[in-house]
């Protein structure tokens, strides 16, 4: 049975739900900046979806900033018995963030979240030629193209055997690079090397993947964000 992902969100992250998120109403524009309502970049991206085939099976919302901040994660058609389809998306009408759309996957055994790190299908910001459908449409037909990039990624690092040595080394180079929280380390360390799913026991790039995600799931849905995206540019070096 496929176990319910939770879209974590301590630190004052509030998770809401979609007729919630419909409430949050977005700033007045300006000549040269266009607020987006978050439920409004929702439905949108949901609707570039259906247009293209493709459910949303679950989705999680959470706002930070007195619902200025926006992160999301949509769940999409099922593709294999492993992971399925997955969007991140961030946004914000605070003129902090520009919309972002991740490319990425859920893990089914482990409920694990992963983002590519390279790619981003839609960085925009809120500029008075924001053309919103426009935009997402273009940004769903380079998902499509570059997730069968990322599975093909993804089953290359089952196959990418690892000395301990070398996971180390990694190990050490996330959080060097300050992409995890040093707090973090003896999930990351535990998830590893003593795995408690027999799936993640054998040493390899998938397993050290999992062993990042897991541990990322502590972090709320901001940081949570950048670091599944430095997490996945750190890894994709491991396939190349």
């Amino acid at each position: 049975m496929e176990t319910q992902s939770v879209l974590l969100t301590p630190c004052g992250a509030t998770r809401v739900t979609r007729t919630e998120l419909q409430t949050i109403a977005a700033p007045a524009p300006t000549t040269a900046w266009k607020p987006v309502k978050h439920a409004d970049l929702v439905e949108t991206i949901e609707q570039g979806l259906q247009e293209r085939s493709i459910t949303v099976c679950r989705e999680q919302f959470a706002v930070q900033r007195e619902g200025r901040r926006f992160f999301a994660v949509l769940d999409l058609s099922e593709r294999t018995h492993e992971f399925r389809d997955a969007l991140g998306l961030r946004a914000s009408n605070d003129k902090t963030l520009a919309i972002q759309i991740a490319v990425g996957l859920r893990v089914f055994v482990c409920d694990n979240l992963a983002l590519s790190g390279d790619l981003i299908a839609l960085r925009r910001k809120h500029t008075s030629r924001l053309a919103l459908y426009h935009e997402v449409g273009q940004a769903l037909t380079r998902f499509a193209t570059h997730f069968q990039l990322f599975t093909q990624e993804v089953t290359t690092r089952h196959h990418v055997s690892l000395s301990d040595e070398r996971a180390k080394a990694l190990i050490h180079d996330v959080f060097r690079q300050q992409l995890l929280p040093l707090r973090l380390f003896p999930i990351v360390s535990r998830e590893y090397f003593t795995p408690r799913l027999p799936d993640f026991m054998p040493r390899t790039a998938w397993s050290l993947s999992n062993a990042f995600t897991h541990a990322a799931k502590a972090l709320p849905a901001g940081p949570q964000f950048r670091a599944l995206l430095g997490l996945g540019r750190l890894l994709s070096n491991l396939t190349n």
